[in-house]
């Protein structure tokens, strides 16, 4: 970690806060020897949150959280979780395939969905009303009539159900109101073919009764142009996507009301793939001389594909533009039902919530990503089976007192079957046609189950005007089993806490400090690489973290300004790895003498590598400096990398061979020698990133008033992988999207907008492979883009 980083933290820390101070106190001064009556000037609203499980004003929260409600929801164009990171501060939101892949703060996802040997677990836990979103594969349904979007950053664990690792985002949606029928239409269009259309409608019943429905369509053509076929058939990343949602609340009396809601999603698109649809280079050592089991410690670094089928005919044209003769598809069928009772008594406010959901999907690509190989049916996949039950008894206090307090239990409760898709000649003509589940992948119903139980609470005591301290504990019991005979059960337990103190230096100004934990469970390597060396069970994964924060309103309310310095140390941080070795344990060979030999292997598992190491400052701004003009600003600065000690493999599993030695970081040429990753950055961890946006409101008279908005980021370079190398690093770049939107009356508004301004191509996620290659250890570069310059049009009427 770099002094001159500390340094500059702590300066720009420090710095901001004597300002903000100092600006509250002039404001102030002016305001007390003002004798003349003035116009009201601009301020800004006051926004309430329910992160700390009970209803807050934003400022009096002492946690790094970025709020936004329903119009600047709108406004940023966000329709999944993948936008947020265009307004929230340190937040980088990855994908590939149908997965979504956060990281925050130096901890980023690696692992997705269901596979062999358990299930991803979300480093930024989702939460819709609630309710947790338990795998990468569901945490990209569509935002629909979303009331606000709440990010925490940091461990979250003492006052909610599920705890989370790095933060997380939770999406509360607009609920029934029993007074007035309420609604709204929108329809889109825009390029690649898109159309779209959302409809809502809220029905008071009776005094007691109301119901909300909400529906909403979204299709577009593939983003990434498939050039085997002439026209959108078979484009990658379209989009086929149907939500329905259904919301009834009865409210009998004062002390209690039911919630029942159900929520419905499908989606049936042409998909890319699960871990990147493009391969951009390849590394791979070379043996001193034939047969002689000695290696160049030098790869030799080709680009593009380095193992396509040898009647591949083509290559990709570019990010946007490549060759696959093999089809793919993302299917994917959700429903979910909640139920929430809560009761109003003088002792608490209690509020018991349970959820059952499942999830059936399918995703399937080209895996030898060309226009070779077998045609049409020729490609790998993967289809899930999920079950999910949670439920949450919460009991909070509702006195007036010094004291006030929340607690709860919580179970949690998954089954996830899975298996692998591959093809068949299902007629004997010697020509694959379907789409099975072989032998190999798993065919019986076998699943994983993940269970878990929770008691939390945290107490919050007001010591006097001023001064207030926070405190919480949460017990957690996890066991998980795997699919398969061979693979051991997993169990653990943990307890987590936090301790916090606010003080307000003012009514306008409060600075805080807090201590929290958090942890991510482990799991199992399955029989083949446990038979290589690997572990059995690899441990959780836990996080200490310490926060100093400030909120403030400057300038009269005309300015909110936010900011937050922090420090995070992962411990025991679970690598994914690729790694060569022997087809057959049993000879006694070493893995240098197997590649030699011609009877290498690979396989992927996963190991506690060591620690990450953290620090940094993130600053969130809004300002009214004019009437009707709105500027909004984030920064981020983030000192994050692999600690000294952080090293991978062992003599049997030799991760990331084909990059040689890799300026020192392993001897191919000794077979103990393990990986290092000391120094390196986590993936998605920026050091320093910025947003900025501007809207201003021009009347044109009545009720009718034109609105342009622009959104610019720009971030540093960074990596789309931990393993560091030039092909997924991600240079320095600025990221710009525009919206006008006209609103002709109180009911209905016309929108324009640009996303991607610039066009650019950035990877989203990048992955090193382990191959063999002609025999000789190879590591692809496999990658993932964001999507290209899009456009749209939209007309929404409400009433």
């Amino acid at each position: 970690m770099t002094t001159k980083f500390t340094r500059t933290l702590v300066h720009f820390a420090v710095t901001s806060a004597i300002a903000a101070t100092t600006m509250n106190v002039y404001g102030a001064d002016q305001t007390s020897t003002e004798t003349q009556v003035q116009a009201k000037e601009p301020t800004i609203e006051r926004i309430s949150v329910t992160a700390n499980r009970r209803s807050q004003d934003l400022q009096e929260v002492s946690s790094s959280i970025t709020a936004l409600g329903e119009a600047d929801i709108a406004r940023a164009g966000i329709i999944d979780v993948t936008g947020l990171e265009q307004v929230v501060p340190g937040l980088r939101m990855g994908s590939s395939g149908g997965e979504v892949r956060p990281a925050m703060r130096g901890a980023r996802t690696n692992e997705v969905g269901v596979a062999g040997t358990g299930i991803a677990e979300q480093i930024v836990g989702i939460f819709q009303d609630g309710i947790y979103v338990p795998t990468t594969s569901s945490g990209l349904g569509a935002l629909v009539d979303v009331q606000r979007i709440e990010v925490l950053r940091g461990p979250q664990g003492t006052l909610y159900g599920r705890n989370t690792f790095a933060g997380s985002i939770n999406i509360i949606t607009n609920q029934p109101v029993f007074d007035d029928l309420l609604g709204s239409i929108k329809v889109e269009t825009g390029g690649y073919n898109r159309s779209a259309y959302e409809g809502i409608i809220n029905l008071p019943v009776s005094d007691t009764v109301a119901t909300r429905f909400v529906v909403a369509s979204d299709r577009h053509d593939g983003y990434i142009n498939n050039l085997v076929i002439s026209g959108p058939s078979d484009d990658l990343r379209e989009k086929n996507q149907f939500y329905v949602r259904n919301v009834t609340k009865w409210e009998p009396n004062d002390a209690f009301n039911a919630t029942v809601r159900f929520d419905y999603a499908r989606k049936n698109s042409n998909s890319e793939a699960i871990w990147g649809y493009q391969q951009i280079a390849g590394y791979q050592v070379t043996e001193t001389s034939p047969a002689s089991g000695v290696f160049n410690p030098e790869p030799v670094i080709t680009p593009g594909h380095i193992y396509q089928p040898g009647d591949a005919q083509r290559d990709d044209l570019g990010p946007y533009d490549v060759y696959r003769n093999g089809f793919s598809l993302d299917k994917q069928e959700s429903f979910s039902t909640t139920v929430a009772l809560e009761w109003y008594t003088d002792f608490a406010d209690v509020k018991w919530t349970t959820n059952y959901s499942t999830l059936n999907g399918k995703q399937y690509y080209d895996n030898d990503y060309s226009d070779g190989g077998l045609d049409f049916v020729g490609g790998f996949g993967r289809q899930d089976d999920q079950k999910t039950l949670s439920s949450e008894l919460q009991f909070a206090s509702n006195n007036d007192s010094d004291l006030s307090w929340i607690g709860g239990l919580y179970y949690f409760d998954q089954e996830a079957d899975w298996s692998w898709l591959s093809h068949a000649d299902t007629t004997g003509d010697g020509i694959s046609d379907s789409v099975v589940v072989p032998s190999w992948g798993n065919p019986d119903y076998d699943p994983h189950t993940a269970k878990s139980f929770a008691a939390y609470g945290q107490l919050r005591y007001q010591i006097n005007d001023e001064l207030r301290i926070v405190g919480g504990l949460r017990v957690n019991k996890d066991d998980k089993t795997f699919t398969g005979e061979t693979i051991p059960d997993w169990d653990d337990s943990a307890l987590l806490y936090k301790a916090a103190a606010e003080y307000d230096v003012s009514k306008d100004i409060m600075i805080y400090a807090s201590v929290a934990t958090g942890y991510r469970t482990g799991g199992a390597n399955d029989s083949r690489v446990v038979a290589r060396g690997a572990d059995p069970l690899y441990d959780n994964e836990d996080v200490i973290s310490y926060e100093m924060g400030m909120k403030s309103y400057l300038l009269d309310g005309a300015m909110r300004l936010n900011l937050s310095v922090f420090m995070n140390k992962y411990d025991d941080v679970k690598a994914q790895l690729f790694a060569t070795s022997c087809n057959d344990t049993t000879t006694g060979e070493t893995v240098l003498e197997c590649v030699s030999a011609g009877s290498a292997t690979t396989f992927e598992y996963y190991e506690n590598g060591g620690d990450i190491e953290t620090k940094g400052l993130e600053a969130d701004i809004q300002w009214i400096p004019i009437d009707n003009l709105t500027l909004t600003g984030t920064l981020s600065l983030l000192d994050s990398e692999f600690a000294d000690g952080f090293a991978v493999g062992n003599e049997q599993l030799r991760p990331l061979l084909g990059l040689g030695n890799q300026g020192g970081r392993q001897d191919i040429n000794d077979n103990n020698s393990q990986f290092s990753f000391a120094g390196w950055r986590p993936a998605m961890a920026p050091e320093y990133s910025m947003g900025l946006s501007a809207r201003y409101e021009f009347s044109l008279g009545g009720e009718s008033y034109l609105v342009p908005y622009i959104q610019m980021n720009y971030l540093d370079d960074y990596y789309a992988f931990d393993t560091n190398i030039p092909e997924v690093q991600v240079d320095a770049h600025l990221m710009a999207d525009a919206r006008l939107t006209w609103y002709i009356n109180d009911n209905v508004q016309v929108e324009a907008y640009v996303k991607n301004i610039g066009d650019k191509a950035i990877l989203t996620r990048g992955v090193v492979h382990s191959k063999i290659v002609g025999a000789l250890p190879a590591n692809s570069v496999q990658a993932n883009w964001n999507n290209p310059r899009t456009w749209g049009m939209s007309v929404k009427y409400q009433f």
